[in-house]
């Protein structure tokens, strides 16, 4: 805002946006709704930018040039820091997946384009969020790419003389419904796609027209008097706050309900200054974290996510706090060393070119660094380079096996390797993609070969799917036909063993750390009837059932321990703050307890079906009172669940037994006893 039209409580309501966000992120629980200090700072900024443009083109003053030009000299300096900052720091702390993903996330920064990147990274595979030290950014990419078009739709609707306020209404309904149809179509895509947030920067807007249209503290006339202004300003306080306080990330967010507390924040700002609460949202303490909000945004998560990366995502919550005080104080040296100077001072003018050059630089070290992949000869991580290359999947797909399906009709998991006459099928989701290579090695050397059948996230159980929505649940329940048909088809096939995942099927929770955030529905039954627990026993049950027929010998293997944090850390990370530990290991009894119900479950089919075979894969995996992911070969696992390449070598011998005749599931002594 220009400094006539400057109000301090604006200043104010970022504080407490920013103080929100900040708070979530150290713990969530201490403020569930504190996300939704992203969703103010996109009313604050429609608001603000809808107010400058407007008024310079009113008054024959807008030049897209100085526009941008301000844009510039606003985000760049501060900006230019934290990413130098955050690569530099990441050149130490860093395996080279790691750091070859953080300098692709700079370069789309950059850009300002990271939303869409993110967009494409989100889904079942996708990393950690604390584990992305510039996943933040995508907020600022919306905002810039809704800037870019803004002013120039702006100046495209006056010439042709349509009614803005009318043309704002209908872009952010249009913006509103584009939300609700995406969750139901791409929800990985709704938080972080430019259209489905387009709403919220338009609650702005539409307040900037109002007052640009009105006068700057223009209400309707029943709302003109003092008490009704306060009244206003306090109701939207209140409105405010409910979110912050009552809504939580379960939402599937972007909201319509987010609508009430973002009402409020426009409510607000449209009560004037004079209220008391727009006074109190101006007093010196609010408004000066309001200044440095920017800088504090940029800075707080980055050193977030190395406490939580650097301490295998479960730090002593006396270090984030430590990292979100540090994170103010690098604000605030940041806005006056940097930011300040660079935007006021004399040299002002003349610092857009060099800011330019600068972020240029940056990005093509960026590029480097992910051409690079991630500088794997760095002394810093040089030591795990060996372990770390266990840690890579096989191909999903190979030509012998896609042949068996019409083009583009195969599994997402589909391989095949011949070996002899008699075949085995290995069918499931992403874990038995991972035991594709020790069984079917194995199978080879005795004369059989295995075929690989699977899809991610949606284990072949007939009559039960995965989903969280209509559409995935149909797309889960052709894939699942899709496959079983397909192992029905080949007459050679004499043995099927099926792998999953369970307790996450069943409980929708996931393991440790690295799956705080899990946010997947469990598995139903195709007409929704039954519970979880059910739907999966019985869809295992009809899959069993069915695939037995002919004679087929049929396994079930039980899923293997969950480490709950990323399996490079058992290698100890190159940079690490209090603690030496090594979160490799789970503690048995832990293991036992989580699988509980899970086993039961399928140890009754397995008493009632009379055939199936279960095979536990745990005496591989655990010893001495613990289930570990590191052994003196090395890594057992390629992340936190799946096994790794060595893994599936040591697991494939009981499951090749099993199919060779064990009459019972081989298990530790202690978890044998989960069925009783």
């Amino acid at each position: 805002m220009n400094a006539d039209s400057y109000r301090a409580d604006v200043d104010g309501l970022r504080a407490i946006a920013v103080l929100a966000v900040l708070a979530f992120h150290v713990s969530p629980g201490l403020l569930p709704g504190g996300f939704l200090g992203v969703d103010v700072f996109f009313v604050l900024s429609g608001y603000l930018i809808s107010l400058i443009v407007l008024r310079e083109q009113a008054g024959g003053r807008f030049r897209f040039a100085a526009f941008y030009a301000r844009r510039v000299r606003r985000l760049f300096p501060a900006l230019a820091v934290v990413l130098l900052s955050v690569l530099g720091i990441g050149y130490f702390a860093l395996f080279a997946d790691e750091y070859q993903r953080l300098a692709q996330h700079s370069f789309y920064a950059i850009a300002f384009l990271l939303n869409f990147r993110l967009m494409d990274e989100a889904g079942y595979f996708d990393v950690a969020s604390h584990a992305k030290p510039l996943l933040h950014l995508w907020s600022l990419s919306v905002e810039e790419q809704f800037y870019l078009l803004w002013p120039v739709l702006l100046i495209a609707l006056r010439r042709l003389r349509i009614n803005l306020g009318l043309a704002i209404v209908l872009l952010g309904a249009g913006s509103l419904v584009f939300a609700v149809v995406l969750a139901g179509r791409r929800p990985d895509a709704l938080y972080f796609h430019p259209l489905a947030r387009a709403w919220e920067l338009l609650v702005g807007c539409a307040l900037g027209w109002w007052h640009l249209s009105r006068g700057v503290d223009a209400l309707p006339s029943l709302l003109q008097s003092r008490i009704a202004r306060g009244v206003l300003a306090g109701v939207g306080l209140v409105a405010l706050f409910w979110g912050l306080l009552v809504l939580d990330e379960s939402l599937g967010h972007p909201h319509p309900l987010v609508l009430v507390p973002l009402s409020g924040v426009a409510a607000i700002i449209a009560a004037g200054p004079a209220t008391a609460v727009n006074r109190f949202l101006s007093n010196r303490a609010l408004v000066f974290v309001g200044l440095i909000s920017y800088p504090l945004y940029l800075w707080h998560w980055p050193l977030l996510s190395y406490v939580r990366i650097a301490e295998s995502g479960d730090p002593p919550a006396w270090l984030l706090w430590a990292a979100a005080v540090l994170s103010f104080v690098l604000a605030w040296a940041t806005f006056v060393l940097v930011e300040r100077p660079i935007r006021f001072g004399s040299r002002a003018q003349r610092g857009v070119a060099s800011l330019t050059a600068a972020m240029l630089l940056l990005a093509l070290a960026s590029r480097a660094i992910a051409v690079a992949d991630g500088l794997p000869q760095r002394s810093a991580v040089r030591y795990a380079m060996n372990a770390e290359a266990m840690m890579q999947r096989e191909p999903r797909q190979d030509d012998a096996c896609t042949a068996l399906f019409s083009t583009g009709q195969a599994p997402v998991y589909c391989r095949r390797v011949q070996g002899g006459e008699r075949t085995i099928a290995l069918i499931g989701d992403s874990h038995a993609h991972v035991l594709f290579p020790g069984i079917a090695d194995l199978a080879a050397s005795s004369g059989r070969s295995t075929l690989l059948l699977a899809n991610s996230g949606c284990p072949p159980f007939e009559g039960a799917v995965m989903g969280r929505n209509e559409r995935e649940k149909e797309a889960c329940a052709s894939s699942i036909e899709k496959i079983l048909s397909a192992v029905e088809r080949q007459p050679n096939v004499d043995a099927v063993v099926i792998a999953s995942r369970g307790p996450q099927y069943i409980d929708a929770t996931g393991f440790g750390p690295v799956e705080a955030h899990y946010n997947y529905p469990p598995i139903a039954a195709r007409d929704g009837r039954l519970s979880p627990a059910r739907a999966f026993v019985d869809g295992l049950g009809a899959t069993v059932r069915r695939l037995h027929t002919g004679g087929r010998v049929v396994a079930y293997v039980l899923q293997v321990p969950e480490l709950g944090v990323p399996a490079r850390d058992c290698l100890v990370r190159p940079l690490v703050l209090v603690s030496a530990r090594r979160g490799c290991a789970v503690d048995e009894a832990v293991f036992i307890d989580r699988m509980r119900e899970y086993r039961s479950l399928v140890d009754a089919l397995r008493a009632e079906t009379g055939f199936l075979r279960v095979v536990d894969p745990a005496p591989a995996l655990c010893a001495a009172g613990s289930c570990r992911g590191l052994d003196d070969d090395g890594l057992l696992y390629a992340d936190d669940n799946h096994l790794s390449v060595l893994g599936s070598h040591r697991v494939a011998p009981i499951i090749l037994k099993a199919l060779d005749g064990a009459p019972r599931p081989l298990a530790l002594p202690s978890i044998s006893r989960l069925g009783s």
